[in-house]
């Protein structure tokens, strides 16, 4: 079994990011690559396949594999290739875990994180901007401090908890242990935008542990995208879900539905490089630093001119 010469697709050739669809979440099958691309394989109880289907790796952001599935080394060479995301997720895709191959051959994005990253003033601008459209693009308050903006939107959320409990008539209390069905639905709808989120580092190239407001963990910016789209995505799925015979299989749909309708992976890849481009450089591909500036790459300085 072998990537076969076409799964080889060019940066050029593959489908823009903020054309795919978002996910494709899929459990207890074999995914493989056969001679015309990669198939994921159901089995049942007695080892017999009950059915496939195709994966349309191009056209997809993110392949979530939640328990039960496996990889071969052949379709994850296809994936990356493809420029698609791979997730690995506990049961309906909760809690987890990304690895990725850039979209893009150039550093660019990665160092204007950097340098944003690096400056404390550049990294309270950015949070204002993030801020600002988690609160809806509301007005700021002239000067607000960091802290106001993360108590205006505690009380925003908090109202929204409430608005939407009172809608559906559900007694609800946010704790992400819980295993009642909207509490589950915001843990499976947070970890589909973290999907999203990934996807979006990956096509800039960017650090994920290299976060604005959430610092000190792996997964920062991801956190820091996603929570753009919480209040308008997930909340309002996960408690329609509620009364749903199958939550969790709702609640897939529906946000795969919404984030393809609002076009939510181009939403955030846009705001990420507004947030990010007052920090490009000039330089764009390898070059060496030099004791003053930088001179270029792929040249071998120690042969004598001729």
């Amino acid at each position: 079994e072998r990537a076969l010469e076409f799964a080889n697709i060019g940066a050029g050739e593959q489908v823009r990011l903020t054309d795919r669809v978002s996910y494709l979440y899929l459990e207890h099958a074999q995914i493989i690559q056969d001679k015309t691309g990669v198939i994921a394989l159901q089995s049942d109880e007695t080892g017999n396949t009950r059915g496939q289907i195709r994966v349309p790796i191009g056209s997809i952001a993110v392949v979530m594999l939640g328990p039960g599935t496996s990889l071969s080394h052949a379709a994850a060479s296809s994936l990356a290739a493809a420029g698609t995301t791979l997730m690995f997720t506990g049961g309906g895709g909760i809690n987890s875990y990304a690895t990725a191959r850039p979209l893009t051959g150039s550093a660019r994005w990665a160092e204007a994180q950097a340098r944003l990253w690096a400056s404390s003033s550049h990294r309270v601008a950015a949070a204002r901007q993030l801020y600002k459209a988690r609160l809806g693009g509301m007005p700021l308050p002239v000067n607000a401090r960091i802290a106001t903006l993360r108590g205006l939107e505690g009380q925003m959320m908090r109202a929204e908890y409430k608005r939407l409990a009172l809608k559906h008539g559900i007694k609800f209390r946010r704790e992400t242990a819980a295993e009642d069905p909207v509490n589950v639905g915001l843990n499976l709808g947070n970890s589909i935008l973290y999907g999203v989120a990934a996807s979006v580092c990956s096509a800039l190239s960017l650090n994920p542990a290299l976060g604005v407001i959430h610092q000190g963990d792996a997964r920062a910016l991801f956190y820091d995208l996603a929570d753009v789209y919480k209040q308008t995505i997930t909340l309002p799925v996960a408690f329609l879900s509620a009364k749903e015979k199958d939550p969790q299989g709702f609640v897939r749909r529906k946000v795969r539905s919404v984030i393809t309708q609002r076009r939510t992976l181009e939403d955030m890849l846009t705001m990420t490089m507004r947030i990010l481009s007052p920090h490009l450089s000039d330089i764009d591909g390898d070059v060496l630093l030099d004791d003053i500036g930088t001179v270029a790459g792929h040249t071998n300085y120690g042969q004598p001119e001729v």
